[in-house]
């Protein structure tokens, strides 16, 4: 077994470039060099075996170790399969932790102690640290001399307690790497990897929509964790957790699968607990219609916000980023509610390279902080971060770039002239401005150039440069490559000119037709307009304004309802008529209030009556009523709620400009207080769209 010594004494010979002496050794590890030869014979011993090159020693100078990245390769993986392991204290806790919580044999801290290898001191200091970990679930470790060390609390906190600590230990991105790392090891001994191979086939069998491999690992390790704490005979309470999830047929098959597996009888308590660990990890399961539209409304907000912050428009991804964010916000203010959040493997990854999109994001939340009464976890906020992330990287990918660049050569202008060719031809986005001798060099503070490539040192400061190769080929290529990452932020936008005069005219006479009114049939002509002009436009993108779809019929001034089923009923009314709804969706409005509660009151006197497109929403519309004399609906905040907005949303896009704009409207109080007070419908309609009209 190759010693951790011997580990390091490997990794500086194949780091080192130059050879190393038996003096340093000596000195570096504080033995004698007797001993580090003996090693370094050891080592070559260990080479032998393998088939790989052994150490030279070079007289009067030391040692060196040279391989190929291939042979590095194999070299690392035959360490990682015969190396001692030694743990630091966090390895330690993760062996402890899931030792005490999974291991049917009794766990004793002194036969740890010596398993470790530490003194009993280190080993008490662990036992304290890893005590006031346990305790921020209201989990108490103590330790008996007959039956061992063992975890006192409620079952639902150990499991997760013991979900949070795997995360945070291994991290689920690597679960896939071939890596073998002393955390992996631990949770090998524990989870077997049958186990996870079983229960990641029948989630993939019999839970749908789950397309993510991050999700697919979350609810495959909790599931895993469910199952092992229930064969060792530890279930939920009904006291410790109220079964009230309603269980889905795919949800009952994924379990009746694994008892059937592992021949366990699952308690109906069980069941539904699992289900609802389930749904709280999958970003696109959402029932519940006060979620639903507090989750549309937070995302539209959210996404204004980091527009603003970052000052980028993310209009032309913003469907996609829409879509992903509602989801998981969805997901998350379930899971805040439940007192569950997730953890993110990659987060202070995203602080460091995202930090601004993560402040912006993390000041926003605060609301719903506030709201929930619950911290949200930076993990949380980072799986967020990601999403904007995702769709700024898009953006920015989608805009053309060039590095202005200029080249120096003390060896002549012929040899000037070939590595700047070579750049070119190799990397399309360099554009080459000048090419100078070594005698110019004075005039490098002058240049307007964002990068310079050299043949020779220049010696200069200012500027990034690069001293290559006059031939770019794939032994120098990467240095180039990774010279313009690094310098990414040197870059300029390329403005490329082009006639647009027909699409100016075609545009012109397209809205000239349409008598400045701009309807689904204009949308559609614009549309065609580009898209003979070669622009392509997403037609999910081609939103409404609400000016574009309220119709005066759908506007009621100043109705009479006797109660808020009424108010809804009444508003509901010329979409009905029209056939944009149903009576279906109707009732589901009103069902959806007493099943969740007022959560269609949106703002100060405001509210926006809403069900789901299923429910019998046929076309997309808007109809509004005011009310003078106001209704309650049993918002203490809110009430009473003086303007009602019906919306038939037959998709998730279609309906999004309407949604932004009656975000808009919630800030403005002085306006709501006049479109209350409005007494026609031309005035409602003057009033709501001032903006837009002037």
């Amino acid at each position: 077994m190759m010693r951790k010594r011997s580990i390091e004494i490997i990794n500086k010979l194949l780091l080192s470039s130059e050879p190393i002496s038996l003096d340093f050794f000596s000195q570096f590890f504080q033995v004698s060099e007797r001993s580090i030869r003996s090693e370094l014979n050891e080592i070559d011993d260990f080479l032998n075996k393998t088939d790989l090159p052994n150490i030279t020693r070079i007289r009067n100078e030391g040692y060196l170790l040279r391989m190929s990245e291939a042979q590095k390769q194999i070299l690392y993986k035959h360490i990682a399969n015969d190396a001692e392991v030694y743990l630091n204290r966090s390895e330690r806790h993760f062996d402890l932790i899931l030792s005490i919580a999974l291991s049917s044999e009794k766990i004793f801290l002194n036969k740890k102690e010596k398993e470790y290898g530490i003194s009993k001191s280190t080993m008490d200091e662990d036992v304290r640290r890893l005590r006031t970990e346990l305790l921020e679930y209201g989990i108490e470790m103590f330790s008996h001399g007959r039956t061992g060390v063992a975890l006192k609390g409620s079952e639902r906190s150990i499991r997760t307690m013991l979900f949070n600590t795997i995360n945070k230990n291994m991290g689920l991105l690597e679960i896939n790497e071939e890596k073998i790392t002393p955390a992996k090891k631990i949770f090998s001994v524990y989870f077997p990897e049958n186990l996870l191979y079983q229960l990641k086939t029948f989630q993939q069998v019999y839970l749908s929509e789950i397309h993510d491999e991050m999700y697919e690992n979350q609810i495959v390790f909790f599931t895993s964790l469910w199952l092992l704490r229930m064969k060792m005979g530890h279930f939920i309470s009904t006291i410790s957790w109220e079964n009230d999830y309603e269980v889905s047929n795919e949800g009952q098959m994924y379990i009746d699968a694994i008892a059937k597996q592992y021949q366990l009888q699952v308690p109906n308590v069980e069941i539904g607990y699992l289900e609802f660990i389930i749904k709280s990890l999958k970003s696109s399961e959402n029932k519940n219609m006060s979620d639903w539209i507090n989750a549309q409304v937070l995302t539209i907000q959210l996404i204004q916000e980091v527009e603003v912050q970052t000052k980028l428009s993310l209009s032309k991804n913003g469907e996609e980023l829409y879509e992903g964010l509602f989801q998981h916000i969805s997901a998350l203010t379930r899971r805040m509610k439940n007192g569950i959040q997730i953890v993110n493997p990659i987060t202070e990854n995203i602080k460091k390279n995202y930090g601004l999109i993560f402040s912006v994001i993390e000041n926003f939340i605060k609301n719903l902080e506030d709201k929930n009464g619950k911290k949200i976890t930076d993990d949380e906020i980072a799986f967020l971060t990601i999403h904007f992330s995702t769709a700024i990287s898009k953006v920015k990918s989608e805009m053309n770039y060039r590095y202005k660049s200029v080249v120096f050569c003390h060896h002549g202008v012929a040899t000037g002239n070939l590595l700047a060719a070579n750049l070119v031809t190799n990397f399309p986005k360099i554009e080459i401005t000048g090419i100078f001798s070594s005698d110019d060099i004075q005039f490098i503070s002058k240049l307007d150039v964002d990068l310079i490539f050299s043949t020779y040192d220049l010696k200069i400061d200012g500027k990034p440069y690069l001293v290559i190769d006059p031939i770019i080929n794939k032994n120098n290529k990467h240095i180039v490559e990774k010279f313009l990452k690094n310098n990414e932020q040197n870059r300029r936008i390329e403005i490329k000119e082009q006639d647009s005069s027909n699409l100016f005219n075609a545009l012109i006479d397209t809205i000239l037709e349409s008598g400045g009114t701009v309807d689904l049939n204009i949308y559609q002509k614009l549309h065609e307009v580009l898209k003979e002009n070669d622009i392509e436009i997403n037609l999910r993108e081609l939103q409404p304004m609400m000016k574009d779809v309220l119709m005066n019929n759908e506007i009621l001034i100043d109705i009479h309802p006797n109660s808020w089923e009424d108010a809804i009923q009444n508003v509901a009314q010329p979409l009905l008529i029209e056939g944009i709804i149903t009576q279906k969706y109707i009732d589901s409005m009103i069902k959806s209030v007493k099943e969740y509660g007022p959560y269609i009151v949106i703002g100060k006197h405001l509210a926006l009556a809403h069900a789901r497109p299923e429910d019998g929403a046929n076309k997309l519309g808007v109809s509004v009523a005011t009310i003078s004399e106001g209704v309650e609906f049993g918002n203490d905040e809110m009430d009473p709620v003086k303007i009602i907005f019906c919306l038939s949303a037959v998709d998730s896009y279609s309906h999004l400009n309407i949604m932004r704009e009656l975000v808009e409207l919630i800030n403005e109080e002085e306006k709501v207080q006049q479109l209350i007070a409005a007494k026609s419908v031309e005035e409602f309609k003057a009033l709501l769209f001032e903006d837009i009209q002037n």
